[in-house]
């Protein structure tokens, strides 16, 4: 062979390189969406994937969320997947170990660790249409690239670690967030602020209270603390889980209850609903006070504590011991507003100042409802359309909440109108069963890219639109002063799939196969 020949062979050779993608799949994402995601690829017959993830380990918020008493304020019996029911549980509420466990064993399972890569930080992607396929531009500087790319960071994409509180970084103390608990700090006897009285808060204030000299818990917006019937799992009930269909049977009890308010909520005639959906606010508001009243002894307390929107507005928690914690006479909760954190303290708008050693950041995340998290310039499509940008400036859309037109072999696991049944397990499956689908079709058809065509992804989101009416009434209107994050900056609520969960669970995979354009 001649040395011109060896040369355009190297050249070849070169070309190929560039042409053919490391992996088939790259998922970003190791929690619960993207060891979903794995294991329906192989169901598919793709082993050619890679799980990324910019944390340590395998587990998403059970990761990285170690905070005390940190666990689930649903039951177990929901919380787990369809293809690895657990019976086992120790707790009806499974603590975060546990869980976290639990999805250690799935991944060995079904052999994903070997296929995943941790510390790795996903800055941009970028589609190569001249070669199509996905350039994913990391941190460090190196490029990895796919074929196929699914989104599986979750629905609480980004803690918000500096909210906008005026003087935040002058605190001269110990601050926390609950993604990123320390361990190592004694809280004994300290003076302890936590701002935020979300789900995070509900489990951390029962803990911290019985050993520090104070905890001021300021609060925002009420929440609603619902009763947490959590009990040891005794010998007989985990036999009777085990038994052929029990896990399943227990859970579906809780998808045909949740099914059932589904119903209600989306077929119920307009008017009627408008008429209902104020009864239904007061008579709750009505036993939520009462409910109050039972556990906490303040009155002036029991006050701060009740909503003025609708019931359902927030998601509201299963609180446990949160409510009686506001009895303890170390604990104050806050509701004047925050005028500033200074150096030693946060000072009120009222201008007290109350000194502290500690504060906790329970300020909520970043959600896959939120435009705001979808960062322009960071997801690039065909022709340079930008996600982020798109997003910011027009609605939420996304056909079967996964597929973005101008966006080919790209698809979200958690996105516009995704939420659906009891707990992240149901909806993700179901989303993952359609993204299977459709890689698979593209597959069969031997192409190599796949994109929603937009009239189907515009079809789609008018069947949103038109049937979550009555969910978008209530959650646009009832609903405001919440500060839910059912509803975003846009004013729009693109959170609850409007469908039933039997609609949602077969359109998953019965639909046009030609909503998509292949090449």
């Amino acid at each position: 062979m001649s040395s011109t020949d060896t040369a355009d062979l190297t050249a070849t050779e070169a070309t190929e390189t560039l042409e053919t993608p490391q992996h088939e799949v790259i998922v970003i994402g190791a929690g619960i969406g993207g060891i979903c995601a794995g294991v329906k690829l192989q169901e598919i017959g793709i082993d050619d994937f890679l799980i990324v993830d910019r944390v340590g380990g395998l587990g998403g918020t059970w990761y990285s969320h170690h905070y005390p008493d940190a666990g689930c304020d649903i039951p177990t019996t929901t919380y787990q997947f369809s293809f690895a029911r657990k019976p086992d549980w120790d707790r009806l509420f499974a603590k975060r170990d546990q869980i976290l466990e639990y999805l250690e064993e799935v991944a060995a399972d079904h052999d994903l660790p070997r296929r995943m890569r941790f510390g790795v930080n996903v800055v941009q992607e970028v589609w190569d249409d001249a070669h199509d396929l996905w350039r994913l531009h990391l941190e460090s500087g190196e490029v990895l690239t796919a074929r196929f790319v699914i989104s599986a960071v979750g629905a609480y994409i980004n803690p918000k670690l500096s909210p906008n509180i005026p003087g935040l970084g002058s605190f001269t103390g110990v601050s926390m967030h609950p993604s990123d608990w320390n361990h190592d700090y004694d809280f004994t006897g300290k003076r302890v602020a936590i701002i935020g009285v979300g789900a995070s808060t509900m489990q951390i204030a029962p803990q911290l209270a019985p050993q520090v000299a104070s905890l001021d818990i300021y609060q925002r917006t009420p929440q609603v603390y619902l009763p947490k019937p959590d009990f040891v799992l005794r010998k007989w009930m985990q036999q009777l889980l085990a038994l052929p269909g029990g896990s399943a049977a227990a859970n579906g009890v809780a998808q045909v209850l949740i099914d059932s308010m589904l119903r209600v909520a989306v077929y119920t005639p307009h008017p009627l609903w408008r008429l209902g959906a104020r009864g239904i606010d007061a008579a709750g508001r009505q036993l939520y006070a009462g409910w109050v009243r039972i556990k906490v002894k303040d009155k002036a307390t029991r006050d701060k504590l009740r909503p003025g929107f609708g019931i359902v507005c927030i998601r509201g928690g299963c609180g446990g011991g949160y409510l009686p914690a506001l009895n303890r006479d170390n604990v104050d909760l806050i509701t004047g507003g925050i005028a500033e954190v200074t150096p030693d303290g946060i000072r009120t708008a009222d201008g007290t100042e109350r000194p502290i050693d500690a504060l906790v950041l329970s300020t909520g995340y970043e959600v896959f409802s939120d435009p705001e998290s979808y960062k322009p310039g960071t997801v690039l499509g065909r022709n340079g359309f930008d996600l982020g940008l798109f997003y910011n400036t027009e609605e939420l859309k996304a056909y079967y909440s996964t597929s973005v037109a101008g966006v080919p072999n790209r698809f979200i696991m958690i996105g516009p109108y995704s939420w659906t049944g009891t707990a992240f397990h149901y909806f993700v499956e179901n989303s993952m069963r359609h993204i299977a689908a459709v890689i698979d079709e593209t597959r069969r058809r031997g192409a190599r890219s796949v994109e929603v065509r937009p009239e189907a992804q515009e079809q789609f989101h008018r069947n949103m639109l038109r049937s979550g009416r009555n969910l978008a009434y209530y959650l646009e209107t009832r609903c405001e002063g919440s500060n839910s994050y059912f509803v975003n900056s846009q004013g729009k609520s693109p959170y609850i799939r409007p469908w039933s969960l039997l609609k949602t669970y077969r359109r998953a995979v019965r639909f046009d196969r030609d909503d998509y354009r292949y090449r």
